[in-house]
Formats: structure tokens, C-alpha cells, sequence
């Protein structure tokens, strides 16, 4: 499509106030691959990777038609307009695809007016609604409740909840409300580090708030990317209206890597023999495990990651002591051998050295049972060094 010189001069003068990135890499070193991202630098949402919210909830129902894709943003309108049983819709997408543990980034420009409550943030779910079964872990990069102008919009939380699904909170809360000391109606970045024992907040690459989140506090599930905005807090102020929040990208890097036994991070795991699903839980809280007959050697489990850049890894196999634990479980990883005693110490990460790995899928870690016992599989971990 053909713009007008204007239109040009005046694309490119917004795009010369968005900062530059505030990561080259992302934090914490080199070793980081991008696995997804958009520059939304299409005419069109890219439905193969995005799902619109649509859910009605709070003060505003959201609707597919106020998202929109061009000039390399992509925007969510903020309107007044009766739909759904409400006087104002608003939007967002949510990736189809989930992950876990990585930096996360965007760009985002938060809208003027009160009444709208707009989110950089990571749970399972599709956008049908808030609150899906599967929800486990949610990780909110910002949220941002907007102003009316003069009083800058300067306010943000970040935190982690958790919840059982469909909407019933679990156990664990960690978050908190920061002055960011920025206009955050202007062009900003905001950065999710989640990693296994905490996730780490940052705004224009300045760290904000850490969060200490272990796997045995809650379950690390997969989530997917939310981008939104909604009515939500005090009803929208229709002098401010149509308004708009706009996002200029949104990327997720992965350094480590995680291979477990079941839901999404069981895509390289196979077994052979014999095995049986396990009432001793993973590594993860509730996570299950599996064990292999007991007494009858050579069960193997397999476990291959996806690597997605070549590097040096310490590798660990994730260890499950029981009693009746296999006394000479055998790992090979890379030509190496290691034997694990499950039937002492604790439970926990056990390393099987560290390793120089090609990218791709060639690399695996295969338990195999001695007979003394059972074995169990629970999961396994490259980690970057």
C-alpha cells in the first residue's frame, strides 16, 4: 500500500521516539537463542501465531476487531461502544505457542485516560477467558493502570502469581507496585527473566523487582505471551476515548534448556521397557514421575532437548530418593557414564558433568536400569555456562 510523504515523515518520526533496544543479547550473557518474535511489521495480525483475547470481564469486553497491525506496531483500540453486555470494549492477543523459562521483551506505549488496565504478561490460556483449567503459574512483566493527564503516568506492578485452575488461587503471591520515575505513556521496554528460582522485572534494562519463585513453591508450567488491555479498577473515562495501547515487538530468548517426562517439556522424552506412573513427585511441584519394573534391568528412558545454539552445558538428571529407588541407575550423556544411588541422600538435581554440545537434537541423556530396584524418570537440564 502506497503512503503519502506525509504519512512517511510522520511514521518516521515516531519511530525515531521509540528507544533503541535496551539489549543487544539479553541479560546474563551470551548463549541466549531467539526462539519467537514478531515485529508485527505485517498489514495484519499473523494468526498462526496469535490468538485475540475475547473474554468479557471487569468493565470492558474485547473484541478481535480492535487489534490492528501496521507500520511495524501493533495497537489496541480502546473504545466506547455497547458490546457483550458492556460499555466498552478493549483487546490484546495471547500467543498460541507457550514457553518457559527465558527473557521475555517488548516495547509499549500505555494509553491516556483512566479506566484501562494494560499487561505485558505470561499464563496458559487462549484468550476465551481470564481464568483457564490449565492455569498454573502467572508472571506479569507489567501492569500498568492509566492515568488522565497532567499526573504522569509513572506507576507499575510486576509479580508472580499462582493458581489451580479455572480461577482458584494457589498457594504463592510474590509482586510489587514501583515508581518508575517514566512517563510510562511514552515509549518504554519492559524485560521478563524467568529462570528456576526467580523471575527478575526490568524497565529500559534497569532490574526493578525480583521475585524469588522456586519449583517448590508452585508449579513451573508453560505459558503463553498476553499483550492487553481491559476496563478494569474504575470505569473507563469517556472524555479520553478512542484511545489506544500500542506494542512495537515482542520476543522470547532461551538459553537452558528443560526435558521433562510430561506436558509440554516431554517432547524429547521415550522409554523403553516397562514403566509405570509414579506417586513421588518431580522436580516441579505435583510434577509426576514414572518408574520402571522393579528388579528387571535394561528399561531405558530417554530424554532429547532441542538445543538451540552450540555451547558448553552442565547437564543434570533430576533425582527421585525413595527406598526402593534403583541402588546403580546408569546416565550416559555424551560418551560419559554416570551411575546415581537414589535409594540415598535427597531428593534433587544430580550433575552429569559438563559438556561442549552441537545445536540441534543430536545430544540426549538415556537412563538405563541396573535391576537393582526401580528407576524413575523425572526430568532432565542443560543448563548454559
Amino acid at each position: 500500500m502506497r503512503r503519502s510523504t506525509l504519512a512517511l515523515v510522520a511514521l518516521s518520526l515516531t519511530v525515531a521516539l521509540i528507544p533503541a533496544p535496551a539489549h543487544a543479547d539479553p541479560v546474563g550473557g551470551t548463549g541466549w537463542t531467539l526462539a519467537f518474535s514478531d515485529d508485527f511489521s505485517g498489514t495484519a495480525v499473523d494468526t498462526a501465531k496469535w490468538n485475540y483475547r475475547t473474554d468479557v470481564k471487569a468493565y470492558s469486553a474485547q473484541r478481535p476487531e480492535n487489534v490492528s497491525v501496521a507500520d511495524g506496531l501493533m495497537t489496541i483500540n480502546l473504545k466506547q461502544e455497547a458490546y457483550a453486555g458492556k460499555s466498552f470494549t478493549g483487546g490484546g492477543l495471547i500467543s498460541k505457542q507457550s514457553f518457559r523459562y527465558g527473557y521475555y521483551e517488548t516495547r509499549a506505549k500505555i494509553n491516556d485516560g483512566v479506566g484501562w488496565h494494560s499487561s505485558f504478561w505470561l499464563m496458559s490460556g487462549d484468550g476465551s477467558t481470564t481464568y483457564s483449567a490449565t492455569a498454573r503459574t502467572e508472571i506479569d512483566g507489567f501492569e500498568i493502570d492509566s492515568k488522565s493527564s497532567p499526573t504522569a503516568l509513572t506507576g507499575s506492578h510486576s509479580g508472580v502469581l499462582t493458581w489451580k485452575g479455572n480461577g482458584v488461587a494457589g498457594p504463592y503471591s510474590s509482586g510489587s507496585n514501583y515508581n518508575t520515575g517514566l512517563d510510562l505513556r511514552q515509549w518504554h521496554v519492559y524485560g521478563i527473566d524467568w529462570a528456576e528460582t526467580s523471575v527478575k522485572f526490568y524497565v529500559d534494562g534497569l532490574l526493578k523487582y525480583t521475585a524469588p519463585y522456586t519449583p517448590s513453591q508452585w508449579t513451573h508450567d508453560y505459558t503463553n505471551i498476553w499483550l492487553t488491555s481491559i476496563g478494569y479498577g474504575t470505569s473507563p473515562d469517556p472524555a479520553f476515548l478512542p484511545s489506544a495501547v500500542q506494542f512495537d515487538y515482542i520476543r522470547y530468548w532461551q538459553k537452558d534448556y528443560y526435558v521433562d517426562n510430561d506436558g509440554p517439556a516431554a517432547y524429547g522424552y521415550s522409554e523403553t521397557g516397562t514403566w509405570y506412573d509414579s506417586s513421588l513427585t518431580g522436580w516441579t511441584y505435583a510434577s509426576p514421575t514414572r518408574y520402571a519394573a522393579c528388579g528387571v534391568a535394561g528399561a531405558t528412558a530417554t530424554w532429547r532437548p532441542n538445543i538451540g545454539a552450540a555451547g558448553t552445558y552442565q547437564v543434570y538428571a533430576h533425582k527421585i530418593v525413595a527406598a526402593n529407588s534403583d541402588a546403580n541407575a546408569r546416565y550416559d550423556v555424551a560418551g560419559t557414564t554416570t551411575y546415581v544411588n537414589g535409594t540415598t541422600g535427597t531428593s534433587g538435581w544430580v550433575s552429569l558433568g559438563s559438556f561442549s554440545l552441537p545445536a540441534g537434537t543430536s545430544t540426549a541423556v538415556k537412563l538405563t536400569s541396573s535391576g537393582t530396584g526401580c528407576a524413575r524418570a523425572d526430568a532432565v537440564k542443560f543448563v548454559r555456562i
